[in-house]
């Protein structure tokens, strides 16, 4: 063979280098996308757990398990509904799994704590909410809350009732002894003042309480014109039932301030129904795309619609998925900056999250339950009477500066 031209032979190594970065590049673009579902299957909320799993794995499955032409490998855990079980386990998946972003889990206390090893670690971390964060604990770069905020449910609840219901001026509340009942209870009696709503009552019952009598029968003694429960799931189930048994129910209306929605309402009878007023973060008769898409695969899949929960982890989901594809990118900071102002038209119809606290401005909803003879079918449950968006006066916000990374 001939002598090779120094330019033949710098083309053949200009190949070769190529082709060996080729491998490379393909590994790059495939490498997969750990994101985790911390979703309690023990503890308190052990019912709720599997319903956000439900809804986290249909928004991954509408995206085909990628995003970024990369595999997303979903991995779960339990975190039982407790603070230490739910931070080591977010650890756990972080360290051993590689995973950098994180949803869950349900509890807003709970979810505080793991909000510190999301800090601590950097990765993002996605929570449903339902606490101010008195302590300051989440006003961090990596942390954002998805329902809408106390101050917005405790306002659009009120202010919706008190506009029916005018003359009902005593109200006896039932809380859940923990971060979102506190929250969403100093924002009821905030918005409360502008009406001149005396609270006769405030009795405060654990997390799993299941035995409401003697809650009830305080609530009796002080005559209301209104019971308001600030609780959520089997213990809003237990309660709205012994208040029905006691008899103060159907003639004193309840509200059920922040509910799961369809998962509370299907457990209740009719008859308890009969004067019950709901707020919640969704329900299924939402009139926007995304959730007749979503109520309409759901119910085919799992037979009932969806409520709070599993909407609220397809949402956060999609949230999420929507950060990457802003950012075209999976490093964590890219993706945090993406999802800082974010928009998007979702499940419960415009979001936006606040830049400067990472709290997701959206719609609350306040539904009326309907009365066993204006029911259509078993599941026309109630109607949304009213949404309302109004977001936290600044003077309220505890987080004050996010931070740096």
């Amino acid at each position: 063979m001939g002598k090779l031209a120094r330019r033949d032979v710098l083309k053949i190594g200009a190949l070769a280098a190529a082709a060996s970065g080729f491998p490379a590049i393909l590994r790059a673009q495939s490498k997969e996308i750990v994101i985790l579902g911390l979703w309690d299957q023990t503890g308190a909320f052990s019912d709720v757990g599997p319903l956000n799993d439900r809804g986290m794995r249909m928004a991954l499955e509408e995206r085909d398990m990628k995003v970024l032409g990369r595999p997303i490998r979903y991995v779960t855990r339990d975190g039982a509904t407790q603070a230490g079980t739910s931070t080591r386990r977010a650890e756990e998946a972080v360290d051993g799994e590689g995973a950098r972003f994180i949803v869950g889990p349900w509890s807003s206390g709970v979810a505080l704590a793991v909000s510190e090893v999301a800090k601590r670690k950097k990765v993002v971390h996605l929570f449903s909410g339902g606490t101010e964060d008195i302590s300051g604990a989440r006003c961090h770069r990596y942390s954002f809350q998805w329902a809408a905020s106390p101050y917005t449910a405790a306002k659009t609840v009120v202010d919706t009732f008190m506009k029916a219901n005018a003359k009902a001026k005593r109200w006896h509340l039932l809380v859940a002894d923990y971060a979102f009942g506190w929250s969403v209870e100093k924002y009821v009696k905030e918005v409360g003042k502008a009406h001149g709503i005396e609270f006769v009552g405030a009795d405060r019952h654990p997390l799993g309480e299941r035995e409401f009598s003697n809650y009830v029968q305080k609530a009796a003694a002080n005559r209301p014109d209104v019971v308001a429960m600030i609780n959520f799931g089997g213990d809003a189930v237990a309660g709205a039932r012994e208040i029905f048994n006691f008899g103060l129910t159907p003639r004193l209306p309840l509200i059920m301030t922040w509910s799961s929605g369809v998962e509370e309402l299907i457990q209740l009878a009719p008859e308890i129904r009969e004067n019950l007023w709901v707020g919640s973060n969704f329900y299924y008769t939402a009139d926007t795309p995304v959730a007749k898409s979503f109520v309409k695969s759901y119910q085919a899949k799992f037979g009932t619609p969806p409520g709070y929960a599993p909407s609220a982890a397809y949402s956060m989901t999609r949230m999420l998925l929507a950060g990457f594809d802003k950012a075209k990118s999976a490093e964590v900071q890219d993706v945090v900056k993406a999802l800082e102002g974010l928009q998007i038209d979702d499940v419960v119809g415009p979001m936006r999250v606040d830049g400067a606290t990472h709290q997701t401005l959206r719609p609350y909803f306040f539904l009326r339950c309907k009365s066993k003879s204006a029911m259509k079918h078993p599941l026309d449950l109630a109607d949304i009477i009213a949404t309302g968006d109004a977001p936290l006066p600044k003077e309220y916000a505890a987080c004050k500066d996010i931070g740096s990374f």
